[in-house]
């Protein structure tokens, strides 16, 4: 992805979808334990959130006790690396980190990550969405403390709907005939576009439709299964659609796709509700033209909804103050001070129980979207996501190779299905070579 914009809209954007290759971890050593709590102590905690220090300000001033020192050391892949050499080595990682979801359980299975439900955490389940508590869990472990998350939605273009008279798409064959009549109206047009790097659509489309594309059958045994009837049906969907020529290709998060967003090459976004941060941060000039809607169905009266980015705040085992960095990862995420600061200064969605209980939140007009109430559209997604999405112990892995096989399929417009089965050859070698059995 192009990174070279620098507002604070693209940098979350790229912290959301950023792809890791991250290798099988060694087990990490036994920490010296916590007996330095009951005093002052300082905790580190590794961050690419740009403007995380004022929220952290706030815990310390809350927690004379506890210093937090912030360190930038890389987004994604950057900040995995060095955790990774952190854990081989034994020693040098941060207390806390910021962490994707989808890499929490590289770590989590090597012992890399703290069992937070032994310092501290053992209320997460009744804090927090059942919906994001399912991806820090393994067992009756937990692994982290969701920050964020993305339930999915479409943002649209209301000016070239109400332009056009087209009624805003509730089912995906409803979404085909919207792409038709868009392209039919201007050959710059797209119902949407089409992104070879973005592993994160497909995952997006494999979560709605329970397509179960991988499973974790224990420690050592893991199901791979890319050509099921459901995986299919996403991947000649969105295949039909790329030959006819109704889907601009292009980088999401790059300069040109939000030039293309902004003068309305792009007709609709499918994406995790954070998308309005990005919207708001980079095309302030479409204030008021955007609306949003929920995800299109599969089936006319569906509701079932996925999820599309997110991340958790972690704790590594080899910390020596486990229950001071519990305390602050439980504070910064679910404390209503550090909610609304989260919510303000980075622009996150909460993953408590209790913001989306908040009237006052869910039922806010946003004046971006023409005053709608967006949120209680968010709130519908994050109750009808599917539930028992899986994320493979290696799935950094199985994202780095997405553009070398289903990504070439695109840019070639051939079928996404072949893509599919290249995706899940790679990803079965990869699997056998690391020690896995694959079912």
């Amino acid at each position: 992805m192009n990174r070279t914009t620098a507002s604070r809209g693209t940098r979350r954007l790229m912290a959301l979808t950023a792809a890791t290759a991250v290798a099988a971890l060694a087990l990490a050593g036994c920490s010296a334990g916590d007996a330095g709590d009951e005093g002052p102590v300082e905790i580190t905690f590794w961050s690419w959130l740009p403007d995380i220090q004022k929220t952290v300000d706030l815990f310390e001033d809350a927690h004379p006790d506890i210093t937090v020192k912030v360190e930038n050391v890389g987004v994604g892949v950057d900040e995995y690396t060095k955790i990774q050499n952190a854990v081989d080595a034994g020693s040098g990682g941060p207390d806390v980190a910021h962490m994707t979801y989808d890499a929490i359980p590289n770590f989590a299975l090597t012992g890399a990550l703290a069992d937070l439900t032994k310092y501290g955490g053992e209320d997460i389940p009744d804090t927090f969405l059942p919906g994001v508590v399912s991806l820090v869990q393994r067992g009756d472990a937990i692994y982290g403390v969701p920050q964020d998350f993305g339930p999915g939605v479409m943002y649209y273009r209301a000016d070239i709907f109400d332009e056009l008279s087209l009624a805003v798409p509730t089912t995906w064959d409803e979404y085909a005939a919207a792409a038709e009549a868009i392209k039919a109206s201007s050959p710059d047009r797209n119902i949407t576009f089409i992104d070879p790097g973005l592993v994160d659509a497909a995952y997006m489309g494999l979560w709605q439709l329970d397509a179960k594309p991988w499973s974790v059958e224990d420690e050592s045994t893991v199901s791979i299964d890319l050509g099921s009837d459901e995986a299919t049906r996403w991947a000649d969907y969105w295949t039909g659609l790329n030959e006819k020529g109704l889907l601009l290709e292009s980088t999401m998060g790059a300069d040109e796709w939000f030039r293309q967003m902004g003068d309305g090459q792009i007709a609709t976004w499918i994406v995790g509700a954070w998308g309005l941060q990005a919207l708001t941060g980079n095309l302030p000039d479409n204030a008021g033209l955007w609306r949003v809607a929920p995800q299109p169905q599969w089936e006319a009266g569906g509701t079932a909804t996925s999820q599309f980015g997110g991340s958790g705040t972690v704790v590594l085992e080899q910390s020596k103050h486990k229950e001071a960095a519990t305390e602050f990862a439980m504070w910064l995420n679910s404390d209503p001070v550090a909610v609304e600061s989260l919510k303000n200064d980075q622009g996150l969605l909460p993953t408590t129980n209790a913001a989306w209980e908040d009237p006052g939140f869910v039922d806010e007009e946003i004046e971006y979207l023409g005053g709608q109430q967006a949120r209680q559209i968010f709130a519908e997604s994050a109750q009808n996501s599917v539930t028992g999405w899986q994320w493979l112990p290696f799935q950094p892995y199985v994202g780095s190779v997405y553009k070398d096989t289903v990504g070439a399929a695109i840019s070639g417009k051939t079928s996404i299905t072949d893509g599919f089965a290249a995706w899940q050859e790679r990803i079965v070698e990869y699997a056998e070579e690391q020690g896995f059995t694959v079912e």
